[in-house]
């Protein structure tokens, strides 16, 4: 029997290892110790009951949300109603979910989107398995519970492979368009990178490829059908509920007081260097028995930029240019504080969004994740001289302009899950074969040591301005 062509023996190795994974995710997140859905994640599960209490039969222009969109509520309305009936516990759907979207991302999407886009070369399974390894190591948990960030991501992922691989074919362009409008409703700050993706293929298109401006035309006309599937609901849902004719989510806090959410997000992020979420019954609100779940890293410039601008941390800004004059009058301050919210961003302390126990030790998992930063650099600077080109700009942009956005925010870690993945792409599928003669070496050796130095005063900083704390990297 004659061999597999190489195609498709890596086609075979990405379907095996994804399949692999999935039952790898399977029994590790049925085995985690949580009980419940918390905060956001039971926000979106609570979120599908707008499409039913309110006419007592599901009624898809029911929903009323101006926050959030409408589509991951609407994916979960059916395990919502096998939950109802069969009285199972909702956490026992998003494992199950979690763990699709796991493998699919780490076992296929990814890679296939590297290929893409980055280099077509082959990957070899250990590679590979290296690749998914650290995404289970730093994200594992995050899988268990119905949050965004990596469903929008994995359909990022998915458009670019569609684009770029099948976009020939009207039909995989129709799903493409799709699968964009969908990760810009699960998070609506892949909005402006939807936009980003539709002009950027047009000059592609025209400059790189010389496709008629036809021709363009009717490749876009269907791309934009297929964000119109999804976009359309949200429009209905808008005009009726609120008046705005977008097919874009509004991100209100409240919609008898329209503001959004981002502008609130930017007044927190001068007094917040860093938060978490944690679940932690022995955490609690100074001077209560109350269970506290927010921890936040204060920052004491930004607190006093604040009070100087009269910059409410409760009603936040009056207006993008009231922000802007706060950054005229402090920019060296503000270019100081939001270079530890871009640290903070990259400070992985935990594989989970809800902190089970808050002062526990850290180091280990924050060590690991300096080296993987550090290899990465290294890797980055033997590639230095690779210059980029036009799809990989855009899609650069597209994945990590989302990231550059979160930046004056309340920073958590999963704003830079794009950045984070794209920087183990980098370490795993582009580790030079003669690394032991680039990398053993006293001067690597050294500035390694300085990295971590650095990182470990850095990260001190930050736990030592913890609300109730200060909390040390090893208790």
């Amino acid at each position: 029997m004659s061999a597999l062509p190489a195609s498709a023996a890596e086609a075979a190795t990405a379907r095996r290892l994804t399949l692999g994974l999935l039952v790898f995710y399977l029994v590790y997140l049925f085995s985690t110790p949580y009980q419940a859905l918390y905060f956001d994640s039971m926000t979106y599960w609570d979120l599908t009951g707008r499409f039913y209490y309110a006419t007592k039969s599901f009624n898809l222009l029911s929903f009323d949300s101006s926050i959030r969109g409408y589509l991951l509520p609407l994916l979960l309305f059916p395990f919502r109603v096998v939950a109802y009936l069969a009285h199972i516990p909702p956490i026992q759907f998003t494992r199950a979910i979690g763990a699709v979207v796991a493998a699919l991302l780490f076992g296929w999407a990814a890679p296939a989107a590297w290929q893409a886009v980055v280099s077509a070369e082959r990957l070899s399974w250990r590679r590979r398995l290296a690749f998914a390894a650290l995404g289970f190591v730093f994200w594992r948990d995050y899988f268990v519970f119905p949050l965004t960030d990596f469903y929008s991501l994995l359909l990022m992922l998915l458009v670019f492979w569609l684009v770029l691989r099948r976009g020939g074919h009207r039909g995989w362009l129709l799903l493409a368009g799709v699968l964009c409008m969908a990760a810009a409703n699960l998070r609506p700050v892949y909005a402006g990178a939807a936009g980003l993706l539709l002009l950027g293929g047009v000059w592609l298109a025209r400059r790189q490829h010389g496709l008629s401006w036809r021709l363009i035309g009717r490749q876009l006309a269907v791309f934009l059908l297929g964000m119109a599937l999804v976009g359309g609901p949200q429009l209905a849902i808008n005009v009726r509920h609120f008046g705005r004719y977008t097919p874009f989510v509004l991100t209100w806090k409240n919609p008898s007081a329209p503001q959004s959410l981002y502008l609130s997000q930017l007044s927190w992020g001068l007094a917040v260097q860093k938060y978490e979420t944690t679940i932690d019954p022995t955490y609690r609100v100074p001077g209560t028995t109350e269970p506290e779940y927010r921890i936040m890293y204060v920052d004491e410039v930004g607190q006093r930029i604040m009070d100087e601008e009269q910059i409410s941390f409760i009603y936040g800004l009056r207006d993008l240019s009231h922000y802007l004059t706060a950054v005229r009058h402090n920019p060296v301050d503000m270019l100081a504080l939001y270079g530890r919210h871009v640290f903070n961003g990259l400070d992985v302390k935990y594989a989970t969004p809800y902190l089970p126990r808050v002062f526990g030790s850290t180091l280990p998992l924050s060590l690991l994740n300096y080296t993987v930063l550090f290899l990465a650099g290294l890797v980055l600077l033997l590639r230095r001289h690779r210059r980029l080109s036009w799809p990989q700009w855009i899609a650069l942009l597209v994945l990590v302009g989302p990231c550059l956005l979160a930046i004056p925010t309340a920073m958590e870690c999963r704003f830079f899950i794009p950045i984070y993945l794209l920087l183990y792409a980098v370490l795993c599928f582009c580790w030079p074969p003669n690394w032991r003669a680039a990398f053993l070496r006293w001067p690597v050796a050294l500035a390694y040591a300085g990295f971590v130095l650095l990182c470990l005063m850095l990260s001190s900083n930050t736990l030592w301005h913890m609300t109730n704390g200060p909390r040390l990297l090893w208790p």
